[in-house]
């Protein structure tokens, strides 16, 4: 044992000191620096309950969010919202309003960068960003009921995000009991994979050699993703989140546009799953409450360029890279402009 460790020492240094060279070169796919340490700043300190006892932004505030991957300013409107320009009611110009979770406030993307931004820039039209991570269509409700009648906005974008937008009608032990333990056991395993691998970006020049090996190679993992997100499949659920969603929808007859997110772990097992999940349940149910309600359903995964998978997230993040928030735009501008002309 004692004669195999310096071998293997050298082995990893040696490693190492090409891989550094080799980002220093650019000669990788992924050539990030790493940051020797597990520093983070981000309290979710602009987080608040509103009057309604929903989380939402403070008003007027500003916060820092850093990570390993990005460094980002957030700073909030007169209403709470992740915006530099104030909203007032009953402006004569009419808006866009857009509902949604997290990727709405586009964490780790600057704010001329996020998607809401760039559709504004493009249709010329103020976007009303009431995007707020945490939540999902049963509290997004309230808050649309509260702000509904207040803003003058004529259409409506909202984003749709299967990995946790799902709400539990019974309590919130169902979706634990509704995983089987070997999905679960998945689950850990993977946990586990992401610590080493976030330890090797944070630490190590190596681990742009893996990632770009691991892209090269087409290695995907399933993250014991098989039965939830895009996979997701317990009807009740899907019935009771959907109820809220419609009640959105039809509450003012606006012209409406549902987004369909899929996140990193959806597009792998897209690729190496038998699984159509237009097949699905809460497929056919999403299909049928937009046609219902004359809404236009844009699924992002039919325009996912599998080559560029990796380019739309950080790479220490789930939530779009400044590339997915401006491809997001571009695909929901394609359909916008195709109604609107």
């Amino acid at each position: 044992m004692k004669k195999l460790f310096i071998p293997v020492i050298i082995f990893i240094m040696s490693f190492e000191f090409l891989s550094f060279i080799c980002t220093k070169l650019e000669l990788f796919l992924f050539n990030e620096e790493p940051k020797y340490s597990y520093e983070e700043k981000f309290l979710h300190d602009w987080i608040e309950l509103d009057n309604d006892g929903i989380v939402w932004h403070k008003k007027n505030y500003e916060t820092r969010h850093m990570k390993r991957c990005f460094d980002v300013l957030y700073k909030t409107n007169n209403v709470g919202a992740r915006d530099n320009i104030n909203y007032f009611k009953n402006e004569k110009k009419k808006s866009i309003i857009l509902i949604g979770d997290s990727f709405a406030e586009g964490p780790g993307v600057e704010l001329d960068k996020i998607f809401a931004k760039i559709v504004e820039k493009k249709t010329g039209k103020k976007v009303l960003n009431f995007g707020n991570s945490g939540t999902e269509p049963k509290t997004q409700l309230v808050r649309f009921l509260k702000y509904n009648k207040e803003y003058n906005f004529d259409e409506m974008i909202y984003f749709f995000l299967p990995q946790n937008d799902y709400s539990e009608k019974i309590n919130k032990n169902n979706f634990k009991q509704n995983i089987s333990s070997n999905t679960e056991k998945k689950i850990n395993l993977n946990m586990l994979k992401y610590s080493i691998s976030d330890f090797l970006a944070r630490f190590t020049y190596t681990y742009n050699f893996f990632r770009t090996a691991s892209y090269i190679l087409n290695i995907n993992f399933k993250y014991g993703y098989s039965d939830i997100s895009y996979f997701y499949k317990i009807k009740e659920n899907i019935n009771y989140t959907f109820n809220y969603l419609e009640r959105i929808i039809t509450e003012k007859k606006i012209k409406s546009y549902i987004i369909l997110i899929p996140t990193i772990y959806d597009i792998n097992n897209f690729q190496k799953s038998r699984i159509n999940y237009k097949n699905l349940y809460w497929y056919k149910k999403i299909t049928e409450l937009s046609y219902r309600n004359n809404v236009t359903l844009i699924d992002l995964m039919d325009y996912i360029d599998f080559n560029k998978k990796a380019d739309y997230f950080h790479s220490c993040d789930g939530h779009w890279s400044e590339y997915g928030n401006n491809f997001a735009a571009e695909v929901f501008m394609k359909n916008y402009n195709k109604i609107n002309n």
